[in-house]
């Protein structure tokens, strides 16, 4: 089988300094496109993260600069890569399909003329918080204190669903979490979460999220975060199971976080075919592997993005 990979997420478009360097083989980080190419990798969401440290007008300064500096990369790289803005362009025309995502709301200071700005200028994915409380809802690393979703969050999904762009639970504190599965009307996705019943994490999905996620017909993309595993590529390999007998192998993609971690369980984007080889090892079927590798977030975005 010929190995075709959907990353639902790395950071390496805000991480990287120089976004000249990642059309070339690199020494260092997890990701270019030599390497992702030399991997199977077909469609990659990259975030465009803000630091905690903005909020305000800053934060929209800072995710504008970066989104600015993606979308010039992309355009002077026509030959290499391509812009995914609609169901049409999730197409494999040969180059490196590239879905932009907003990771954490803070930019849109929970406003939807914001987004709907950010929406013209190529974001299709919303990871709604990063670890701490913005104005649509609270992030893991809020804690007990966590609240729920705000009401400027539930304009916020409305506004998405009606655009097209996907609504992102990771990150989301559970209490946000579950508000957000009352108002939902579509499929939301997990960009980079695993279980938790494997490893205690609270960035890790409660088996009960993972199969309100499944209900809704969205898909859980396994991450390579070591603290997420809880371990090595064969807790990672434990942690597919778990979500195969769970919710099912049609629920589930991945999402390397590459560029976004320290020491990943796989060690860079050249090693999706390492992880192809031990789930075959292990007894996974080509079906299944082309469903966790590609087919399960095409067809959720197929679900999700604007004709």
């Amino acid at each position: 089988m010929k190995l075709a990979v959907f990353d639902a997420h790395n950071d390496s478009l805000t991480e990287r300094e120089d976004l000249e360097a990642l059309t070339s083989r690199l020494s260092d980080g997890h990701w270019d496109l030599v390497r992702f190419a030399e991997g199977g990798g077909r469609w990659q969401i990259a975030a465009i993260f803000t630091p905690p440290r903005f909020s305000g007008i800053e934060a929209l300064a800072y995710a504008l600069n970066h989104l600015e500096r993606a979308l010039d990369w992309v355009e002077q790289h026509r030959d290499k890569v391509r812009l995914i803005l609609n169901k049409r362009d999730l197409k494999d025309d040969g180059r490196i399909g590239i879905l932009l995502s907003l990771e954490g709301a803070s930019p849109i200071a929970g406003r939807v003329e914001f987004l709907r700005l950010l929406f013209r200028l190529g974001i299709r994915c919303l990871t709604l918080t990063w670890n701490h409380r913005n104005e649509l809802a609270d992030g893991v690393g809020v804690g007990d204190a966590a609240g729920g979703l705000t009401e400027a969050g539930k304009a916020v999904i409305a506004e998405c669903e009606r655009l097209g762009i996907a609504v992102d639970v990771s990150h989301l504190s559970e209490r946000s979490f579950w508000d957000l599965m009352r108002v939902a009307t579509k499929p939301v996705f997990a960009s980079h979460s695993n279980f938790r019943s494997l490893c205690d994490h609270p960035r890790n999905l409660t088996d009960e999220q993972a199969e309100a996620i499944a209900d809704k017909g969205g898909v859980i993309c396994l991450t390579f975060v070591p603290a997420f595993v809880g371990g090595d590529l064969a807790q990672f390999v434990r942690h597919y199971f778990h979500g195969v007998e769970l919710i099912g192998e049609k629920a589930l993609g991945l999402g390397s976080d590459f560029d976004g971690c320290k020491n990943p369980v796989l060690p860079d984007a050249s090693a999706f075919p390492q992880l192809a080889q031990v789930l075959r090892q292990s007894g996974v079927s080509s079906s299944a592997l082309k469903s966790l590798f590609h087919a399960n977030l095409l067809r959720y975005f197929r679900k999700i993005l604007p004709e």
